[in-house]
C-alpha cells in the first residue's frame, strides 16, 4: 500500500516549488489552462493578500514522495466561513479526501461551521468550478479545471451550494424593437434626472464602483464588505485592460445608483490591446439596493442595452459571465451560441 502523506507548510522552498508545479503536471498539454502567475501564488502562500480578515493554512499531499493534491484552507473572519482555495488536484479521491480533512479540523478550531470550495478566501477573489464548458477556450475572469473536480469534492461530502451560468453571443445583433425600446426608455430616464455616463478616470471611478458594488452586492452568495482601499487594490489591475467606453456609472442627478463593467476579452488574442479583442465579457453589474431590492430596477438593463450598443458599433461579440440562478439580467441575451455552468460546494465541519 502506497502513504500518503499531508504537509503543511509556509514558505519553504521547496514545499513552494511542489506546490507551483503540481498544475503543471495537471494541465500538462492542456492550452486551455492558464492559471495565476507564480508571483500571484507566491504572495497569497506567504499570506500577503487581504490578511486583516484572512486566516490561512498552506497544505500538500503526497504519495510515496509524489504530490497529488494542493490547497490552502482559509478561515475569513469576516465572513464567517471556511474555504479551500488554490485547489489543484490529480485524480484520487483518497488524497484529496487528506486535505479536506486537514482543511476542515483547521477551520473547525478556528469556529467556523461551513467549508466552501473552491473559494481563495472571499467572493472578492477567485472562486468557482467549472462543471461544463471544458473544450471552450476560457474567457478573462473565468475558472477553469479537470471536468473530474466536482466528483472529488462529492466524494468527500462536499454538495452543491450555488450555481451560476456563462451565455455566449458571437455577434451582437440590435433589432428594431431592442433599439425602440432602449431610446423610448433613454428619453424617459433623462426627464427624470437618470443619466449614465462612461468611465472617465478610474482612479475616482474605482472609488464610486466600491460604494455601489457594498450596497448592490449585498445579497450576493457569501457576501461581506471590503473597505475603499482593499477594493481598489484587488481590482488595480483592471486599470491595464479596461476600456472605458464599456464601463458605466448610473446617476439619478447627482447621485451614483448603479455600474456596469465590460473588459475586452485578452485571454483569446495577442495581448490586452483593444484592437485585438474579437469579444468583451460583461463581468459587473449592479444597482442602488434598499431592503434588498433594487430601486431602479430598469438601469441595469439599460447600462447593459448602452454596452451592447457600443459593442454592435465595434462589431464585437460578448459574453454575459458567471450569472447566478436569479441574475436580473439573464435572459437578456436574444441570440445565446453556448452555455457554460459553475457551482461553489459547501461541506458541513463541527
Amino acid at each position: 500500500m502506497r502513504l500518503l502523506t499531508l504537509i503543511e507548510f509556509t514558505d519553504e522552498a521547496e514545499y513552494v516549488e511542489e506546490f507551483l508545479a503540481l498544475p503543471l503536471r495537471i494541465y500538462a498539454g492542456d492550452k486551455r489552462y492558464r492559471g495565476t502567475s507564480s508571483e500571484e501564488t507566491l504572495a497569497w502562500l506567504r499570506g500577503q493578500h487581504c490578511t486583516g480578515f484572512l486566516k490561512q493554512k498552506n497544505l500538500l499531499v503526497t504519495r510515496d514522495g509524489v504530490v497529488l493534491t494542493r490547497g490552502i484552507a482559509f478561515v475569513n473572519t469576516r465572513g464567517g466561513f471556511g474555504s479551500i482555495g488554490f485547489f489543484e488536484s490529480m485524480d484520487d479521491p483518497e488524497a484529496v479526501e487528506m486535505l479536506v480533512q486537514a482543511a476542515s479540523a483547521f477551520c473547525s478550531a478556528e469556529g467556523m461551521t461551513r467549508v466552501l470550495a473552491p473559494m481563495d478566501g472571499s467572493i472578492w477573489s477567485s472562486y468557482r468550478l467549472m462543471t461544463r464548458g471544458f473544450n471552450d477556450e476560457p474567457f478573462l475572469g473565468e475558472p477553469y479545471n479537470k471536468p473530474y473536480y466536482a466528483d472529488l469534492l462529492v466524494h468527500c461530502g462536499f454538495t452543491q451550494a450555488k450555481t451560476w451560468e456563462t451565455q455566449f453571443v458571437k455577434k451582437v445583433r440590435v433589432r428594431g424593437a431592442t433599439a425602440r425600446k432602449f431610446l423610448s426608455a433613454d428619453a424617459d430616464r433623462k426627464s427624470r434626472g437618470i443619466t449614465i455616463r462612461a468611465m472617465k478616470n478610474f482612479d475616482t471611478d474605482i472609488r464610486i464602483i466600491h460604494k455601489l458594488a457594498m450596497n448592490s452586492f449585498r445579497e450576493f452568495f457569501c457576501f461581506h464588505e471590503v473597505d475603499e482601499q482593499e477594493f481598489v487594490d484587488l481590482y488595480s489591475d483592471l486599470k491595464l485592460i479596461a476600456d472605458k467606453r464599456a464601463v458605466r456609472i448610473a446617476y439619478d442627478h447627482d447621485r451614483p445608483i448603479g455600474f456596469g463593467i465590460a473588459l475586452p476579452d485578452y485571454r483569446s488574442t495577442l495581448g490586452f490591446l483593444l484592437r485585438h479583442a474579437k469579444r468583451y465579457v460583461f463581468l459587473y453589474l449592479g444597482t442602488w439596493q434598499e431592503n434588498g431590492q433594487s430601486v431602479y430596477p430598469q438601469v441595469g438593463k439599460a447600462i447593459v442595452t448602452i454596452i451592447m450598443k457600443y459593442l454592435y458599433i465595434r462589431r464585437k461579440g460578448y459574453v454575459r459571465a458567471l450569472m447566478g440562478e436569479d441574475a436580473k439580467t439573464r435572459g437578456f441575451s436574444p441570440d445565446i451560441d453556448s452555455i457554460h455552468e459553475y457551482a461553489v460546494y459547501s461541506k458541513e465541519v463541527s
